[in-house]
């Protein structure tokens, strides 16, 4: 039913060098849970979130997913149960629907047009004469960026995940938007746990857990 993600002393170094980019850190993501990851720029908060989305592994310490070892499953089947949008993450050369989708033809069209109006991109898709197989060219900077941040988030919940992990996912919407985005991605109605770096205050008032990290370590956890 849930996804419960616990990281335990975890380190994670620059490849090929011994300094430290994630140092001893223990965090742990229980179903339903809301979490706010704050620090400043290269205080290891984009590392902690990759480490938690299993695009890398860390060099010590230990991740266990619903208590089993995250090298004993399979990580394809976990990184199926996550919806994420990081920083380095954008449109690729394809379709609307393919962008959302990655070509998933399991995903119901009913679920498409969900995240294309809970992301705010129905309005942008009704304009393009092809719709959803626009084909979307993301090198030409023909699209704004915050329909790239749309586009992105509409991918990160289509799937209707367990676990939600994003990296400022809000920083080109206004500021009703933002509000509006806000509240449905902390909405437990949504059955996912969130794990959110941003320095918006706003968030603040939406998670339960505020984490602090510096120098990669978690200074405070409230």
């Amino acid at each position: 039913e849930g996804l419960s993600v616990e990281l335990q002393n975890i380190v994670y170094c620059v490849p090929g060098r011994d300094k430290k980019i994630i140092d001893d850190v223990s965090l742990m993501i229980n179903p339903g849970s809301r979490i706010v990851i704050q620090g400043s720029k290269g205080s290891g908060r984009s590392t902690l979130l990759r480490l938690i989305a299993g695009i890398i592994e860390p060099d010590q310490g230990n991740i266990f997913v619903n208590n089993v070892a995250i090298s004993g499953i399979d990580l394809r089947k976990y990184r199926s149960l996550l919806g994420h949008a990081l920083s380095e993450e954008y449109p690729f050369e394809g379709t609307i629907l393919d962008n959302i989708t990655f070509g998933n033809k399991d995903i119901p069209m009913e679920d498409v047009y969900w995240a294309l109006e809970k992301v705010g991109l129905t309005q942008f898709v009704k304009e393009q004469p092809l719709g959803l197989k626009t084909v979307l060219y993301p090198e030409d900077k023909k699209i704004p960026d915050y329909i790239s941040k749309k586009v992105v988030l509409a991918r990160s919940i289509v799937i209707r995940p367990k676990l939600m992990v994003l990296k400022d996912p809000l920083d080109q919407f206004d500021e009703k938007e933002t509000e509006q985005m806000m509240d449905f991605l902390s909405d437990p109605a949504n059955g996912w746990a969130l794990v959110v770096v941003s320095q918006n205050p706003k968030w603040l008032d939406r998670c339960k857990e505020v984490v602090k990290m510096e120098n990669g370590r978690l200074i405070n956890i409230n």
